[in-house]
């Protein structure tokens, strides 16, 4: 009696749910027009159900796809995907390039970098691959000096010269907006994604980051979906890609992020 009442209960339900696959991708702030507006509502069409997984920060994401949380997550570049693995022994690895976020640096006090003034504060993120980007760009513009041998990871420690004794206060990336409004604070840098959540546009910025595609030194900018290596695979994962790297995503990213994201696919 309880097999004919289960086998009754399963013909009621309709073959689509029956058939459905779930996705948990993980993601940082709420800029994701690409997975809201576009992958989210296609797949669905093909009982492909993506939940979106919100984080604060650059680390648990990682180590929610670790732990088998989350499925994919989104919202790194391969230079931080690689320390991250390095650092913490993971095995997560890149399954599709998507988009570059140009860094830059805004401020609420000032209208360009020649206004800085002696000690001066600056928001900068204190994660080591981004906190190295954002120096090298203080270096660029001649700032800063940085050691030679260690720019790829630099930190404050690293800085040999600071003609305006600049003082980096190292933070959680997602702070840095909020520290705009800090009367202490001069100029920060912000990641594409936390600078439009605050409302930032690049063309707003005092300093952008100079992104060029068939620069192979840029590569490890680019942002992608990450999975555990063991799933990489996947027929859904692979379904998910086709449609990111899709003509309509582009349209997508020319339409809604005006540069802040640029597609890299």
């Amino acid at each position: 009696m309880k097999k004919l009442l289960v086998l009754i209960i399963v013909l009621l339900i309709p073959f689509s749910v029956l058939a459905e696959t779930h996705v948990k991708v993980g993601v940082v702030g709420e800029s994701n027009e690409q997975w809201e507006q576009l992958i989210i509502p296609k797949l669905k069409e093909e009982g492909i159900i993506i939940e979106l997984v919100k984080f604060s920060d650059y680390v648990i994401p990682n180590q929610a796809l670790m732990e088998g949380e989350i499925d994919l997550n989104a919202f790194q570049h391969h230079n931080f995907l690689n320390d991250w693995n390095e650092r913490y022994g993971g095995d997560i690895v890149a399954i599709a390039d998507t988009h570059a976020e140009p860094l830059c640096v805004y401020s609420e006090k000032i209208k360009s970098l020649e206004k800085l003034k002696d000690g001066d504060s600056i928001a900068i993120m204190n994660d080591p691959v981004n906190e190295a980007r954002a120096l090298r760009m203080f270096a660029k513009s001649g700032l800063i000096k940085l050691r030679e041998d260690n720019d790829e990871l630099a930190t404050v420690n690293d800085i040999i010269e600071n003609k305006l004794n600049l003082v980096f206060v190292e933070m959680e990336a997602a702070l840095t907006p909020n520290a705009l409004h800090d009367p202490q604070i001069a100029a920060g840098f912000l990641n594409g994604n936390h600078a439009r959540d605050a409302g930032y546009l690049n063309k707003d910025s005092l300093l952008m980051e100079e992104y060029d595609p068939d620069n192979k030194e840029m590569y490890g900018i680019v942002n992608v979906i990450a999975a555990r290596e063991a799933r990489k695979d996947e027929p859904v994962f692979v379904r998910i890609i086709e449609v990111f790297h899709s003509d309509e995503m582009r349209e997508l990213f020319k339409r809604v992020y005006d540069g802040i994201y640029i597609p890299a696919f």
